[in-house]
């Protein structure tokens, strides 16, 4: 399955109506069982095999069915990924992963046995290289980092008024930005170092550093006028992704 343009995709709800409010506990124990603690220790050893690009594991995460994105939590989401990443590289078979996942009754994988991740997943989406921002080269840099030093200025500065229009179907695959914001305008209010845009690493075609912005949103601009009041949500997002607002 591909995603649709017109669909809200399981990671990107925001504002999207009938799921109540965010529960909040500020005494919540960061593991609620022993297999989280276990899921999050893993996370190191599957990425040293798969997922080596920036955004690529987030993106599997954004590929993954409502069951295992919503049925068990943050760790659970995590444990699906992996699954779906280590039989896309190869490192286990399906069938050697269900094998070993039937014999674990207390992880929340046990109940999706009966199909592959490679069946519960949708395909990588196929992109269109035009469609993306052209090649920026850049210094490579001294240490590990998704930040690059570009050579061409911000085209936007603290105080522009910015949009961000609906991108392409063409260009739906990974992407940093949400759908609530699509269409509204905003206001820049801090401008980030720049960064190799993960819409492009994530599909391996490239890091095409942008630069990137803070831009603030009314609260009420977003979501009506029951929204909060004299609420700011502040969203980063890339260079390519903005154009100037017509404010007329």
């Amino acid at each position: 399955m591909q995603p649709n343009s017109h669909e809200r995709r399981v990671h990107d709800l925001g504002g999207a109506p009938g799921y109540g409010p965010v529960p909040h506990d500020p005494h919540e124990p960061p593991f609620h069982a022993d297999w989280e603690r276990r899921v999050f220790g893993l996370l190191g050893a599957v990425t040293a095999s798969t997922a080596r690009r920036p955004g690529e594991f987030r993106y599997v995460l954004e590929r993954l069915g409502p069951d295992d994105y919503f049925s068990h939590g943050y760790y659970g989401r995590w444990l699906a990924g992996f699954e779906v990443l280590l039989a896309e590289y190869g490192v286990i078979s399906p069938d050697e992963m269900a094998s070993q996942v039937a014999q674990r009754a207390d992880l929340p994988a046990a109940e999706a046995t009966a199909s592959s991740p490679i069946q519960r997943v949708a395909l990588v989406a196929s992109l269109d290289p035009s469609l993306l921002p052209a090649h920026r080269p850049t210094p490579a840099p001294e240490r590990r980092t998704v930040r690059r030093e570009l050579a061409d200025a911000p085209r936007f500065s603290v105080g522009d008024r910015v949009v961000a229009p609906a991108p392409a179907p063409a260009q739906i695959g990974h992407t940093r930005l949400p759908e609530y914001v699509v269409g509204k305008r905003g206001t820049v209010v801090k401008l980030h170092p720049a960064e190799v845009l993960p819409d492009s690493t994530a599909h391996d075609m490239g890091e095409r550093p942008q630069h990137v912005y803070c831009v603030g949103y009314d609260s009420q601009a977003l979501w009506g006028e029951d929204a909060e009041q004299d609420a700011i949500i502040h969203v980063d997002l890339y260079e390519c992704y903005l154009t100037a607002a017509d404010d007329d």
